[in-house]
């Protein structure tokens, strides 16, 4: 009796034994696909974040094109990752315009920072500032050249105007000071770039007699204004014709 007993409890045990070892078995079989998914997740990131750290070394370095390949080269980025991409692109785009010359699309390509890299805040910064100082000195130079074009027209209309007198009237000329015509054409108005001609036809003490003309666009027609009266001491214009 006390062997059947034994044999019994041996038996059981030996099946209890076996049903444990089959349950391990299937839950580490269970859970094997879980851990191998848990560590291709970690892989990725792994990835990533070593991306986003080379990719700002390379900006510091100036090697942008290195560090977009950097970044181009994972295939699953992070959103930091994807954001300094971004940032990256347009900040290529935005620099080969201005080293195009064309500054005002160079500020329009360089759009609002995405990222937190402080790499390529440094490199916004730095070209914004080019491209601002770029375009001041365009318009700066731009306006010195309007200036000096303005300039040279008014001259050679002066000196149109003194030569004609000249020609018209030698010896008036020669009694009429340059300060009496300036006097009588800003009183009148015939001052600018507008062509006008001021020829002393006579003088009589403080009275001066002038023909007044004004040229066309192309200087090949001067239209008779009027001839004028002028008192160089009271300042009294008469117009006779």
């Amino acid at each position: 009796m006390n062997k059947v007993v034994k044999k019994t409890i041996v038996g059981t045990a030996a099946l209890t034994v076996s049903l444990l070892l089959a349950a391990c078995g299937q839950q580490s079989t269970a859970s094997s696909p879980s851990s191998s998914s848990s560590s291709k997740v970690r892989s990725s990131e792994n990835e990533s974040t070593q991306a986003y750290r080379s990719a700002n070394r390379l900006i510091r370095n100036h090697d942008y094109q290195g560090a977009a390949d950097k970044l181009s080269a994972v295939s699953n980025r992070s959103g930091q990752a994807d954001k300094l991409n971004t940032d990256l692109q347009n900040y290529m785009s935005a620099k080969s315009a201005y080293d195009n010359g064309n500054y005002d699309q160079a500020a329009g390509n360089l759009k609002n920072l995405k990222s937190t890299s402080p790499a390529m805040r440094d490199a916004y910064a730095d070209l914004q500032n080019k491209i601002t100082s770029a375009k001041k000195n365009v318009a700066s130079s731009s306006s010195a050249t309007s200036t000096s074009r303005s300039s040279a027209t008014s001259t050679v209309a002066k000196n149109s105007s003194s030569q004609s007198s000249t020609a018209a009237n030698a010896k008036v000329d020669s009694q009429t000071s340059d300060q009496v015509v300036t006097q009588f054409a800003n009183k009148m108005g015939f001052v600018g770039n507008k062509g006008y001609e001021i020829i002393p036809t006579a003088k009589n003490g403080s009275v001066y007699r002038f023909e007044v003309r004004q040229n066309n666009q192309d200087n090949t027609v001067a239209s008779m204004i009027g001839i004028y009266q002028y008192n160089s001491q009271t300042g009294a214009v008469t117009k006779l014709q």
